[in-house]
C-alpha cells in the first residue's frame, strides 16, 4: 500500500498536477483500492463544492439558505426552552419565600437574640440539670 498525502490527492482531483505525476498516481490507484476509494470520495466532495459555488454565483443562495434555516421552536406564546427556565426560576423563588415564612427571617444566630417563638426570658434556653448520686460498689473483703 502506497501512502499519498491528502494535499497531493486533492491536487490530483483538482487537476493541478503535471502529467508525469498524474500518470504515477493513476498507476497507484489501479493497484490500491483504499486510495481509489479516497480519491472517489474527494471527487464527490469536489463536485458538491463546485455545485454550491456555482449556485451562489448564479444567485440561488436564497434556496441554499432556506435549506439551512434552523427549525422554529414549538411553544404556545414563548419557546419551550424559555418557558422551562422561567418555571424553574419561579419555583426557586416560591421555595425561598415558603422557607422564609415557615422558619422566620432572619434565622436566629448565636449572639443575635432569641429565635422567634422562643419561651419566656427565664432560663434563657438553658436545659434543666439532673444530678445523679452514684454509690461506690462494696468491695469484697479478704
Amino acid at each position: 500500500m502506497t501512502e499519498l498525502s491528502d494535499e497531493l490527492l486533492v491536487a490530483y482531483v483538482d487537476g493541478q498536477l503535471a502529467r508525469k505525476q498524474t500518470r504515477a498516481i493513476d498507476k497507484v490507484l489501479e493497484q490500491d483500492d483504499v486510495l481509489d476509494a479516497r480519491v472517489t470520495a474527494l471527487k464527490h466532495a469536489h463536485a458538491r463544492l463546485e455545485a454550491a459555488f456555482e449556485a451562489i454565483l448564479a444567485g440561488e443562495e436564497a434556496e441554499i439558505s432556506g435549506v439551512a434555516a434552523p427549525p422554529q421552536e414549538d411553544g404556545f406564546w414563548v419557546p419551550w426552552r424559555t418557558f422551562k427556565i422561567a418555571a424553574a426560576s419561579a419555583g426557586l423563588v416560591i421555595a425561598l419565600a415558603l422557607a422564609m415564612l415557615g422558619y422566620g427571617w432572619p434565622l436566629a444566630e448565636p449572639g443575635m437574640g432569641s429565635a422567634p417563638g422562643a419561651g419566656s426570658d427565664s432560663g434563657a434556653g438553658a436545659a434543666p440539670q439532673v444530678e445523679l448520686d452514684v454509690a461506690p460498689e462494696p468491695s469484697a473483703a479478704p
